[in-house]
């Protein structure tokens, strides 16, 4: 289907058959208006009978008048403006007409935006609204009409390319947005630098330190790291889940131990990046490092102090030794983990092992432990093979 909008206008001088023949012309196109200067348009469906049903049916399907859809832009547009009003951005329509000539209010005026959409329900209701004016824009362009609302869609596209990059947020997008609207809201972000055809930057990207440093301000530095962290902890934390609840535990910590000293917390928050960086360095003395990470988690799921306590530290280390024996001697088969029976026998003879060490807590948080233990299996199962 060609994407091409055309813009029909119905002289006073024209007859319903001219009119009917005016708009057969718009078949090739997606979309069509008629302006109706003076009710001819009336006698449309008269002038339509001289074609086929099917020719009908498509061309009225085709056609949209612009009066109708104008003032649903106008109250999209005003929904989108009250959404950040109303939550504390007060200049928010100023911004979006690039009406504030003092770039540090301007600056100001997004990073009350932009922090104002941490929350997850206002950010998601930001990306509806967005997308249904987005949507009424691309009805009613290339149409004059259009113009007062082109510099706020392109403003409120950046905005949104701003937001998904603070917050890593990979659910944002312009999906749905049609090609006029794409095309200006692309057009204004690679004036600004921005390529909006690259995924927010992560955080070990050779890119991060350059874009971190293009914040104004170290509370929005500090929020940036703080999301790419968390991001990074929650796509990772399946291959370790007690390291990466522990970086995250750690990660709350200073947040709550620097909260408004922003300099420090981005000074610490880049110690927290190297961690996360090194991944699982610290040796546990009689575990190997196949083991460490299941060793940890039963500490994490089986004892109130979220580690293994010392009196059972040698127990639980042999234990997790015939865990990984055995992880050696089941797993190593092809398509092991669809093959239901093996699985269910692998998850047996864990159980076995589980209530063998005679420990209280492991013997009563043996099925967590069980189910738990063959999910990090199934993950690091490399690892345990090689």
């Amino acid at each position: 289907m060609v994407s091409s909008t055309a813009i029909i206008a119905i002289r006073a001088n024209a007859s319903p058959h001219t009119a009917g023949e005016v708009v057969l012309a718009l078949k090739p196109w997606s979309r069509g208006y008629i302006v109706d200067y003076i009710g001819l348009a009336n006698h449309l469906k008269e002038a339509l009978s001289i074609y086929a049903a099917d020719d009908q049916k498509d061309i009225e399907d085709t056609l949209q008048n612009i009066n109708v859809e104008l003032p649903v832009l106008e109250a999209r547009f005003r929904r989108l403006l009250n959404l950040f009003k109303d939550n504390g951005v007060p200049q928010i329509e100023d911004f979006v007409e690039q009406r504030i000539d003092d770039t540090a209010v301007e600056f100001k005026v997004l990073e009350q935006a932009i922090e104002k959409m941490e929350d997850i329900k206002l950010r998601a209701n930001f990306e509806v609204f967005l997308k249904k004016f987005m949507q009424s824009m691309d009805i009613v362009l290339p149409n004059a009409a259009a113009n007062p609302y082109k510099v706020p869609v392109k403003r409120f596209g950046y905005i949104l390319v701003r937001v998904k990059e603070r917050y890593k947020d990979d659910t944002l997008s312009f999906s749905g947005a049609g090609e006029k609207v794409r095309k200006l809201i692309d057009e204004h972000l690679v004036s600004l630098g921005i390529n909006p055809k690259i995924a927010p930057v992560e955080l070990f990207s050779p890119r991060f330190i350059q874009e971190l440093e293009k914040n104004q301000s170290p509370k929005a530095k500090a929020s940036e790291m703080e999301h790419a962290i968390r991001k990074h902890c929650k796509v990772k934390f399946d291959e370790d889940p007690a390291f990466y609840a522990k970086l995250s535990e750690k990660l709350e910590a200073l947040i709550l131990a620097n909260k408004e000293n922003w300099d420090q917390l981005v000074k610490d928050l880049f110690d927290v990046r190297k961690e996360a960086e090194a991944g699982r360095k610290e040796e546990i003395d009689g575990v190997s490092a196949q083991a460490a990470p299941f060793y940890d988690l039963v500490g994490q799921l089986a004892f109130p102090k979220k580690s293994v306590p010392p009196e059972h530290g040698d127990q639980v280390k042999q234990l997790l030794s015939d865990v990984i024996e055995q992880l050696q001697k089941t797993i190593d088969i092809i398509d092991f983990w669809n093959n239901a029976p093996e699985v269910s026998r692998l998850r047996g003879e864990l159980s076995d092992l589980m209530l063998a060490t005679g420990i209280d807590e492991i013997v009563e948080h043996s099925d967590k432990l069980v189910t738990e233990i063959t999910q990090l299996a199934r993950v690091r199962e490399k690892d345990i093979l090689k």
